[in-house]
């Protein structure tokens, strides 16, 4: 199999769970610290319909809210600052803003970008970058910590494949929008990596190097491939999905892609949460760590995990219009409870496999010796 990356000191390695030491020793007692961090839909609409879109249900769930107020979000942005200050561990200490839907499609998301950076708490952004222009890509340069297009594609066709459209425009119009905010980055010397991301799937397989080559022609600090997720998705709910027959090109074009390396583009190619066939790896008894990062969804719920959004079984709490109900019902017997009872075996994916075999191997079973340096 190909190597996942030429240097493991990267964000997508994740061993930088083992940075969270404290919260791993709770969730293995049942005593859940404030999150390291969080996710925060401000959308559930989007102009796209992506062939693996992990967000149907939620969009297409006609008695929810779709989207989140403005003056809402400004409120999450200030309810995570005041946790944060009145937390030990200083949590939470980020927020991804991506989730059900597009977030550039609600016109508040820029504020709150703004007002989360001068609270302190650091962003990350997942768009498709359609709706970038240039006041966007000022505040999105200066707000984030990192941002993620959603791409999967290294040419128009297959672009429009993946993303369920007919318009063959709209991957130059999204590349150039891609430039244009690496350009202000490297203008104005911010630390803002902006990663291609490609969800790899039978249809795309042979464009991984297109795609690495030509995220690194437009200024992109990062590749990021990974298997799209199917069997949990409504839309493509279908377990005849297979990379049989795929894996040798897979492979190659990996190769290839890692050889573009340099000091300012690198490529990753995860591995380590799947098994060989890059069908989900599971190799934990019980779901521990999702505590880390509570989802504020777009229809004013908040989920307990980000994979398995609009579950009914893994619904906290309302944070709408009171985002400090989540307060209230943290560490509460109510959330021990829906922990310990999720059932690992209906969770077709898990992107915290290995946050949850840290806590077992790593805390309660002491397989690295983790007290000694």
């Amino acid at each position: 199999m190909h190597k996942e990356w030429n240097d493991p000191f990267n964000a997508f390695n994740s061993m930088k769970v083992l940075m969270w030491r404290r919260h791993l020793e709770g969730y293995a007692k049942e005593d859940f610290l404030p999150p390291v961090s969080v996710d925060v839909d401000p959308s559930n609409r989007c102009q796209y319909d992506c062939v693996f879109c992990n967000a149907y249900d939620m969009m297409h769930q006609s008695n929810e809210m779709k989207m989140l107020p403005e003056s809402h979000l400004i409120k999450i942005a200030d309810f995570l600052k005041d946790w944060r200050k009145d937390s030990i561990e200083g949590g939470p200490h980020s927020q991804c803003v991506a989730g059900g839907g597009e977030p550039l499609t609600n016109p508040g998301t820029m504020a709150f970008l703004e007002r989360s950076f001068n609270n302190g708490t650091q962003s990350g952004v997942i768009t498709n970058g359609l709706l970038l222009d240039d006041e966007k890509i000022d505040i999105v340069a200066k707000t984030c910590r990192w941002v993620g297009f959603s791409m999967d594609a290294g040419t128009s066709e297959t672009y429009m494949k993946m993303k369920g459209i007919k318009n063959d425009k709209l991957f130059d119009f999204v590349c150039e929008n891609i430039r244009k905010l690496t350009k202000k980055i490297d203008e104005t010397g911010v630390n803002n990596d902006v990663a291609f991301k490609f969800l790899l799937h039978p249809d795309n397989a042979s464009e991984i190097y297109d795609a690495a080559k030509l995220a690194k022609s437009l200024g992109m600090r990062d590749f990021h491939l990974r298997p799209v997720g199917w069997l949990n998705h409504t839309k493509v709910n279908d377990t005849t999905i297979s990379f049989e027959g795929f894996e040798k090109i897979i492979d190659e074009q990996m190769s290839k892609a890692l050889e573009l390396e340099c000091e300012n583009f690198h490529v990753y190619g995860i591995r380590h949460k799947f098994n060989s066939d890059l069908t989900p790896k599971k190799k934990f008894s019980r779901c521990w760590a999702i505590p880390m990062i509570p989802t504020f969804g777009a229809d004013g719920w908040v989920h307990t995990c980000f994979d398995m959004r609009g579950r009914e079984d893994l619904k906290m709490c309302k944070h709408f219009p009171d985002p400090g109900e989540l307060r209230k019902f943290w560490n509460s017997e109510a959330h021990k409870k829906l922990i310990r009872e999720i059932d690992i075996n209906s969770c077709p994916r898990c992107t915290f496999s290995i946050y949850n075999e840290a806590v077992e191997k790593v805390i309660i079973k002491d397989r690295m010796c983790h007290k000694f340096p």
